[in-house]
């Protein structure tokens, strides 16, 4: 007794006759019918009375076709997850990411992607840089978000996803707080408070780029602070702060954002995805697909 077998008594007994079961099966009918004889006798038992108007299920051809039928269904069933396991479509997914990581892009596209692909378990985990990468490289983490470009993750492929606008947090009664663009040189000689978490060493690098005369003087306070922190730390004086992406404030913060421009224009940052090249998860190329959409 095989599959095979199996679907050709259900399609049988639901057409009444082995030709229109044949036809439906796209199959010639001398081998359907060969095929439910070669199962008769292996069972011992008539599943179907034949005569020139058809065939009619004997009644233990109609119990037999019940069990039948529910093999056939929960074999559907299981190639159905298969295929569309195999196609991304179902399945789970471990995305890192930056505990300070703003809920810009990266929420919009991780909505857009579950309400897409409802069967995917997208499970989230914030961590620094370095326990993102040594999470992907060990095969906890299938695919880790960070700050940076596609040079700065040796051993793993990467993939460009969006870049995101940065601005500067400032006090609403700092003196440039009335100006609605900031340029590099209005910042010379103003004390920054980055976060010791990531992005923060990237945000300090964009600064030393940036006010790298000696002439300059900008002064980098970094602190162990949570980005809400540091922005209280900002509304109450103590300094200016700077971020990949403009939040939402109510105005009691105290703290208004600008963006940051050189002579070229608005200064943006870029996020890459990174995975190991060995990753074999199908659900990775769906999710960049949805992701990068959203740049």
């Amino acid at each position: 007794m095989d599959l095979r077998q199996l679907r050709y008594v259900v399609a049988a007994a639901r057409n009444g006759s082995f030709s229109a079961a044949g036809h439906e099966l796209n199959v010639r009918q001398p081998i359907i019918s060969k095929r439910i004889r070669e199962l008769e006798d292996e069972l011992g038992v008539f599943l179907f009375d034949r005569s020139t108007a058809g065939a009619r299920l004997t009644p233990t051809g109609e119990e037999f076709v019940v069990g039948a039928r529910r093999i056939v269904d929960s074999f559907q069933r299981l190639s159905d997850r298969a295929k569309a396991s195999g196609a991304g479509k179902t399945g789970r997914m471990v995305v890192g990411f930056h505990k300070s990581m703003s809920s810009g892009c990266f929420r919009a596209a991780l909505k857009a992607f579950r309400t897409k692909y409802t069967g995917v378990e997208v499970e989230l985990m914030e961590a620094s840089y370095v326990e993102l990468r040594a999470g992907v490289m060990s095969g906890t983490i299938d695919l880790a978000i960070v700050l940076g470009d596609r040079g700065k993750t040796e051993f793993l492929d990467s993939m460009p996803l969006w870049s995101a606008q940065l601005v500067v947090a400032l006090p609403e009664d700092h003196v440039l707080a009335e100006k609605s663009t900031i340029y590099w040189s209005e910042l010379k000689g103003e004390r920054f408070l980055i976060s010791n978490d990531d992005p923060g060493p990237d945000i300090r690098n964009v600064i030393l780029r940036h006010l790298a005369a000696p002439s300059d003087h900008p002064e980098i306070i970094m602190r162990q602070l949570s980005r809400e922190s540091m922005l209280g730390e900002v509304a109450s004086g103590q300094g200016i702060s700077l971020h990949c992406e403009r939040m939402q404030l109510v105005p009691e913060h105290g703290v208004v954002f600008r963006p940051v421009h050189d002579g070229n224009g608005g200064i943006r940052l870029g996020y890459i995805g990174c995975w190991r090249p060995d990753n074999s998860n199908p659900v990775l190329k769906n999710f960049f697909e949805t992701f990068r959409c959203f740049d």
